[in-house]
C-alpha cells in the first residue's frame, strides 16, 4: 500500500466551490504534477482519492484532510512541494504522512471544531452572552428540525455539542461590514460531532443556538479549526502517527 494522507486550508478565494469541484481541482493538480496517483479499474477510470467530512460552501478550514492512494512509494514532503505548486490559491497542503492505516480518513472523523463569528444586535455585551451559552449548554435536550432525504424530523443535537465557549471579541474591521458595530460581533468556538453516523453542521447549530437563546444572531463568517478522527473512546489528530499506522 503506497497511501498518503495529507492536511490542507481551504481559504476565502475557494470557500464557494462545491465539494465535488474541490475534488476536481485536486485531479487536475495531482495530474499536472505528475505524481504517480493509482487509478481504479474498469470502464470509467478514476483517481483513488477519499476527503474527509465535505466542507459546507461558504465555510472556510485550516484543517481538511485527504488520503490519496499511490502507484508508487513516494516522499511525503516532495509530494506536498509539488502539489502546491499546481493547486490554486487558496488551497494549500501542510502536512502529509504515509498512511498505513486500512481505515480511510472519511470513516475516521468523529468530531469537528470550528470558530464562529456572530454579530449580536443590541445591547448584550460579553458576559451577558457568556451566560447565554452557558445556559443553551444547561440543556437536557436540544430539540430543532432537521431537514433529510425523507423530509424534516425532529432530532435532539445536545448531545453532538461537546463544547462552547466565547473565545474572544473580534474587533478586525476587515472582516465585518462597515454597518456592524465591531462592540457587538463576537467569536463562538464549537466542537460538534462529525461524520458518517453522527453530524452536526454548523449552520444548523447556530439555528438552534439563535432560537433557545432569543438572540438575533447573525453569522458573519463560519471556519473549521479542526478535524478529529475516534476509535474506542480516543480522539486523534487524522495526521497523528497512531491515526496513519496500522
Amino acid at each position: 500500500m503506497n497511501d498518503i494522507r495529507i492536511r490542507f486550508t481551504r481559504g476565502e478565494q475557494v470557500k464557494y466551490i462545491s465539494h465535488l469541484d474541490l475534488m476536481k481541482v485536486f485531479e487536475r493538480a495531482v495530474r499536472r504534477a505528475r505524481l504517480p496517483i493509482a487509478y481504479s479499474q474498469g470502464f470509467n477510470p478514476h483517481p483513488l482519492m477519499v476527503f474527509g467530512l465535505p466542507l459546507q460552501v461558504g465555510v472556510t478550514s485550516e484543517a481538511e484532510f485527504a488520503d490519496i492512494e499511490l502507484s508508487e512509494p513516494f516522499e511525503p514532503g516532495e509530494f506536498s512541494r509539488r502539489l502546491n505548486a499546481e493547486l490554486p490559491e487558496g488551497i494549500r497542503v501542510t502536512g502529509a504522512k504515509p498512511k498505513f492505516s486500512k481505515k480511510n480518513v472519511m470513516a475516521s472523523i468523529i468530531l469537528s471544531s470550528y470558530r464562529i463569528v456572530v454579530y449580536v444586535p443590541g445591547t448584550i455585551d460579553f458576559s451577558g452572552l457568556k451566560r447565554k451559552l452557558d445556559d443553551f449548554m444547561a440543556n437536557e435536550s436540544i430539540l430543532v428540525m432537521k431537514e433529510g432525504k425523507n423530509g424534516a424530523r425532529e432530532i435532539d443535537i445536545r448531545p453532538m455539542i461537546h463544547r462552547l465557549h466565547i473565545l474572544e471579541i473580534i474587533m478586525n474591521k476587515d472582516i465585518i461590514r462597515d454597518e456592524y458595530n465591531p462592540e457587538r460581533v463576537f467569536a463562538v468556538s464549537a466542537l460538534l460531532s462529525a461524520g458518517n453516523t453522527v453530524n452536526l453542521k454548523p449552520t444548523l447549530f447556530m439555528c438552534a443556538l439563535s432560537e433557545k437563546t432569543g438572540l438575533e444572531l447573525e453569522t458573519v463568517g463560519i471556519h473549521r479549526t479542526g478535524l478529529y478522527a475516534g476509535e474506542d473512546g480516543i480522539v486523534l489528530d487524522p495526521l497523528d502517527d497512531a491515526a496513519v499506522s496500522e
